[in-house]
C-alpha cells in the first residue's frame, strides 16, 4: 500500500443526521444520503436537494457529543493530523499505534512530525510550543527536568515500552522510555496544503483529509498520510471544507499590529486594541442589521500586518462602522506587499455627523494574488477625531 494514502472506512446502518452550512450562508439540517467531490444528497423535510461541494463550508454531526479522549500521547503528522492515541512503538521506519476509535494504525515515520508522551501542563507547554514549531535539521528528544524542558539533537531510531534507541554524534544512545518527554523529527515538507478538508473526530483529535464520500452505507476518507482503519459512525464530529477555500483573518496570527491612541500611546484611555469575532463590547459582530460570528474590530489609528507567504489569491470582507454607534469616521487602507490595493472612506454620515444616513457596508473583493503581506490601516478620516471609530470587517478572509 502506497504510504501516502489513508483510508477511513466508516461503515454505518443509516444515512447520519447532520447539519451542512454553506458558502452563500445557507443552513441545512437533514439527512446525508450521497456526498462525493462534486455533490452533496441531503434528505431534508421538504425533499431531496443537492449541494455542490465548492459550496460547502462545514458538514457537522447532529449527534450528541462525546466525551473527548484523554490519552496522553499525542502524534502529530506531517499534514497536521493529530491523534491521542494509548500506545506508541516504533521499528524505526513504521510506527505503530493503538487509537481508541480507529484502532492499530501503521504510520510511516516519514510522515510524523512530533510525538508526545507526557501530559502536558502551563509551566513546560510554552517551550513544547516552540519545539515543535521548529524546523529542526536533526530529530530532537525532549527530557523533563522539573519545570524546563531539555533537548537532544541526534537521530532518532525504534522504540519499544521500555527504551528509545537514539544516535548522539555517531553513538548509540539507549534511552529509557520513561525519561522521554516527547519526539520531534527533523524538518520535513508539509503535505497540509493538499488536504481538501479537516475531519474532526468526537476524541477532539483531527485528520486532514485528500477525499471524502458517503455512498449511503459507508464513509470513505482518503487522508493525505496514513493507514486504513474503520470508524464508529458516531465518530466524525465535524467536516470542514474551508481550510481548502479560505482563511478567516481572525484566526490569523498578526505579524505586527500598532494601536496608536488617540491621546497618545500611554493614554490611559488604550481600551480599543483590535478584537477577533467580537465587537469592543463583547458582542457580535453587526453591520447593516446582520450579525456575523467572524471578523475583525479595529479602531482608529491601528496597523494591522499579515504574512501570507504568496498562498491567496482575494481578500474579501464587508467593512462599515458598527451598528451599535451612530458617529464614525475612518480612512481605510488596504497594501498587499506595499502596493496600496484599497484606500478609501468609511464612515456613519457625511462629517460622521450624529443621526446622519447610515450608507450600507462595503463589500471587498481586493486582488492579493502572489502576495507574501498584508497590511491593514485604519487611520482618523476627514474629522482628524477617532470618536466612534469603530471599523469592522466581518467575515475578512484570504481565499486560495
Amino acid at each position: 500500500m502506497n504510504g501516502l494514502s489513508f483510508l477511513v472506512l466508516l461503515t454505518v446502518a443509516q444515512a447520519p443526521a447532520v447539519e451542512v452550512q454553506t458558502l452563500s450562508e445557507r443552513q441545512l439540517q437533514g439527512t446525508l444520503e450521497s456526498l462525493n467531490a462534486n455533490s452533496a444528497i441531503l434528505k431534508t423535510g421538504s425533499g431531496s436537494e443537492s449541494v455542490p461541494t465548492s459550496d460547502i463550508l462545514k458538514i457537522r454531526s447532529a449527534s450528541p457529543d462525546s466525551a473527548p479522549s484523554i490519552e496522553s500521547i499525542v502524534v502529530r503528522l506531517v499534514d497536521d493530523s493529530q491523534l491521542r492515541v494509548r500506545t506508541y512503538l516504533s521499528s524505526g521506519t513504521v510506527v505503530t499505534v493503538t487509537h481508541p476509535q480507529l484502532g492499530e494504525l501503521r504510520i510511516p515515520v516519514a510522515s510524523v512530525s512530533s510525538v508526545r508522551f507526557a501530559a502536558v501542563d502551563s509551566k513546560v507547554e510554552p517551550e513544547w510550543n516552540q519545539l515543535i514549531e521548529r524546523a529542526p535539521k536533526k530529530d530532537m528528544i525532549a527530557v523533563r527536568k522539573g519545570d524546563v524542558l531539555d533537548h537532544l539533537d541526534g537521530i532518532v531510531g525504534s522504540m519499544n515500552d521500555a527504551t528509545l534507541q537514539f544516535q548522539l554524534d555517531g553513538d548509540d544512545i539507549p534511552v529509557k522510555r520513561e525519561k522521554v518527554f516527547g519526539l520531534i523529527f527533523s524538518k520535513r515538507e508539509s503535505s497540509a496544503r493538499k488536504a481538501v478538508a479537516q475531519v474532526e473526530l468526537s476524541s477532539g483529535d483531527l485528520l486532514s483529509a485528500k477525499q471524502i464520500e458517503w455512498n449511503g452505507t459507508k464513509w470513505l476518507v482518503r487522508l493525505v498520510t496514513g493507514l486504513e482503519t474503520q470508524v464508529a459512525p458516531e465518530s466524525i464530529k465535524v467536516i470542514d471544507y474551508s481550510i481548502s477555500k479560505f482563511t478567516y483573518l481572525s484566526d490569523l496570527e498578526p505579524r505586527g499590529m500598532k494601536h496608536t491612541p488617540f491621546f497618545g500611546e500611554f493614554s490611559d484611555f488604550n481600551v480599543f486594541a483590535y478584537r477577533r469575532d467580537k465587537d469592543f463590547e463583547g458582542n457580535r459582530i453587526s453591520l447593516g442589521h446582520k450579525t456575523y460570528a467572524k471578523g475583525l474590530a479595529i479602531h482608529s489609528k491601528t496597523v494591522l500586518k499579515y504574512r501570507l507567504g504568496g498562498d491567496y489569491r482575494r481578500f474579501q470582507a464587508v467593512m462599515g462602522i458598527g451598528d451599535e454607534i451612530n458617529r464614525g469616521n475612518v480612512d481605510v487602507t488596504v497594501k498587499a506587499d506595499e502596493k496600496v490595493v484599497f484606500n478609501g472612506p468609511v464612515k456613519v454620515g457625511e462629517n460622521g455627523a450624529q443621526g446622519a444616513r447610515r450608507p450600507a457596508p462595503q463589500v471587498l473583493d481586493i486582488n492579493v494574488n502572489g502576495a507574501v503581506e498584508l497590511e491593514i490601516l485604519v487611520d482618523y478620516g476627514s474629522d482628524k477625531i477617532d470618536i466612534g471609530d469603530r471599523l469592522y470587517l466581518a467575515n475578512a478572509r484570504l481565499v486560495r
